[in-house]
Formats: structure tokens, C-alpha cells, sequence
């Protein structure tokens, strides 16, 4: 009996201390902090492919909804430490150590460019292969990569997130829809993994998708919301004006790692150019009808693997190439 006792005692402690540590700030800061910050952490989600939900939940809860000596002396929204390779200015408080390093920002708009920054180095790799839209895991793999020491991290952010519906703001930014300020103001919104069904093709679209036509057949692909073509038997749409892999992998139900992967695209700052094909299912491993191709002036082997939906992996085994081989006009490249 005194053992229930004492463990109830412990977890009321425990939540109590939990509490303290981020209860420094009232409803209306969070009000506040959502309408002021949910355009910059839609228009990073744009730029770099990360939940706009994460991030501000991540601010908030960060930062104590902006309250914060770290967030107001310093702008630093994100808690992100100096570490070794932060050359610019710094801020000085007492952490997990007394006295510890945090970067100083000019701007908040900065501190954000640096969280999504931060966000990109190879820790945080496994993080774009989730879909932009599956907030709770991106939260528990924040969590599981050591972002912060807290050991409800992952159950914080996805509290902030249902409480005050950021969802939304993973999918009505690319709707054209007024994403959720605050929780009950959810009328006319587009809940998580819903698409726009009245929303119509553009006209640059429209004639893209003429052209290719006469090139390709089309396929029944029941996951997408745009055409789709085969080529070597192999999935793809075509990019449209200003299209991100974001944007795609929404439209087609698949994550942007698996679209990158798709498309041999290994540098995270590289998205689609209007009218590029963008595979969205695995290339074949060879061409189905045609034995080689003749390279021409600055073309690269991704650029032919994507022409004839191959790997370029398995377009360099099949031709015996090295990773540093470069391609010169004339060459003859083996697709099958």
C-alpha cells in the first residue's frame, strides 16, 4: 500500500517538474506566436521539405511561445546549441550545464533558416523518408535522433500540434486554403492526407500533359491526383510551374525520400524543373527496347537514367563505371 502511494507521489512530481519547464507561458502566447510565425514555418516547409507543424510546435515549445530570455535577447526560437561549427554570435544561460553556448540570431526569420538547417545535417537523415504529412512520427523520430533531452519530447509536440490543429498547415499551404490559427476555427479546412477535389490542372499543365500524349501512354495509377505516364514500364507526372518534391509527394501519396530515391537525387536543394519528369515508382535496372545511347555535350549519366526510366546505378554497373567517371559527347552508354 505504501508502495502505490509512493508511486503515485512520484508521477504527480514528475508531471509537476515536466510542467514547470514549459508552462512559463499562457494560451494567448501561443495564440499569439501561431498567428505571427505559421507563414515563415509554411514557407520553410516549402524551402525545405519539413513539417510546417513540426516547426512551430517545435517554436512553441521552445521558445515558451516566444516568452522566452533565449527567444526575446537572442531570437534563438529552436534552443540550438553553439556547438563547433556555429561562428556567429553567441548567447550564455544555464541549461543542461550552467553557463552553456546558444546561437544568437539577427532575426527570427534567420533562427528558422538555421533550425531548418540544422534539420538537414546527416543526423536527421531518417526524418525525410517520413511522409510531410505524419506529423507523429516526425515528432518521435526528433525524439529518437536526440533532438532534445526531454523524454516526453515527441508526446509535447504532437499535443501542441492536436491541440491547436498545425496540421493543417501541412496540406492547406498547398491548397490555397487560410490554414488554423487556434483549435475551433476548423471550418471549410482540409484535415491530413485529404485532397481538393474540385481543384483543376493549370493551363501550363494542361498542355504539358498534351504533349506527352503523343510520347507515352498513360497509366492507371490510382493514387495520384495528377496524369500519369508509363515509360519503360515505370510510373511518372510531369512537373508542373514551381512544383517542390513536396508538393508531388502529396499529390501522389508517397514520401519525398521515396521521390528523390525514385529520381537518383541525392542532393536534398535540388527540385524539379517545370516540364522534368519525376518518376514516382522504382526505375528499371535496363532499357526494354533500345541497346545504347549516344551521349551528347553535357549530358550526364542521370540525365540519360532518367530519359529512359533506368537507375543510373545500374546503368554504371552495366557500363563498368566508377562513381567519378564523367561522360563525354560521344560516348556510347549500354542500356540493356
Amino acid at each position: 500500500m505504501r508502495l502505490r502511494k509512493w508511486k503515485k507521489a512520484f508521477i504527480y512530481i514528475s508531471l509537476m517538474c515536466s510542467s514547470i519547464a514549459y508552462a512559463q507561458y499562457t494560451e494567448k502566447d501561443i495564440l499569439n506566436y501561431i498567428d505571427t510565425y505559421h507563414q515563415l514555418a509554411i514557407q520553410k516547409m516549402k524551402d525545405y521539405g519539413i513539417p510546417a507543424s513540426i516547426t512551430l510546435a517545435q517554436g512553441i515549445l521552445e521558445s515558451a511561445a516566444g516568452t522566452s530570455d533565449l527567444a526575446r535577447e537572442a531570437n534563438n526560437h529552436f534552443g540550438i546549441k553553439c556547438h563547433s561549427t556555429w561562428e556567429g554570435k553567441s548567447f550564455y544561460k544555464d541549461d543542461d550545464a550552467k553557463n552553456e553556448c546558444f546561437r544568437s540570431y539577427t532575426s527570427v526569420e534567420q533562427s528558422y533558416d538555421d533550425h531548418s538547417a540544422f534539420l538537414k545535417r546527416e543526423r536527421y537523415t531518417s526524418l525525410f523518408n517520413l511522409k510531410i504529412t505524419d506529423y507523429k512520427s516526425w515528432a518521435k523520430e526528433l525524439k529518437k535522433c536526440g533532438y532534445a533531452t526531454d523524454p516526453h519530447y515527441d508526446n509535447r509536440l504532437i499535443d501542441l500540434i492536436e491541440k491547436y490543429e498545425l496540421y493543417a498547415y501541412d496540406t492547406d499551404a498547398y491548397t490555397k486554403s487560410t490554414p488554423l490559427a487556434h483549435k475551433g476555427s476548423s471550418k471549410g479546412q482540409t484535415k491530413p492526407n485529404e485532397v481538393d477535389k474540385n481543384q483543376s490542372s493549370s493551363p501550363t499543365n494542361q498542355a504539358t500533359s498534351q504533349t506527352y500524349d503523343t510520347r507515352y501512354r498513360r497509366g492507371d495509377y490510382p493514387y495520384s491526383k495528377r496524369t500519369v505516364y508509363i515509360n519503360n514500364n515505370v510510373y511518372f507526372i510531369i512537373a508542373r510551374p514551381g512544383d517542390t518534391f513536396y508538393d508531388i509527394a502529396i499529390d501522389v501519396q508517397l514520401t519525398v525520400g521515396q521521390l528523390r530515391k525514385y529520381n537518383d537525387v541525392p542532393n536534398l536543394s535540388y527540385e524539379p524543373m517545370e516540364g522534368e519528369i519525376v518518376y514516382i515508382s522504382k526505375k528499371a535496372s535496363k532499357a526494354e527496347k533500345i541497346r545504347e545511347h549516344i551521349v551528347r555535350r553535357g549530358e550526364s549519366l542521370r540525365d540519360i537514367a532518367q530519359q529512359y526510366a533506368c537507375r543510373e546505378k545500374a546503368l554504371r554497373k552495366l557500363n563498368a563505371m566508377s562513381k567519378t567517371d564523367e561522360l563525354q559527347a560521344g560516348d556510347r552508354v549500354k542500356l540493356r
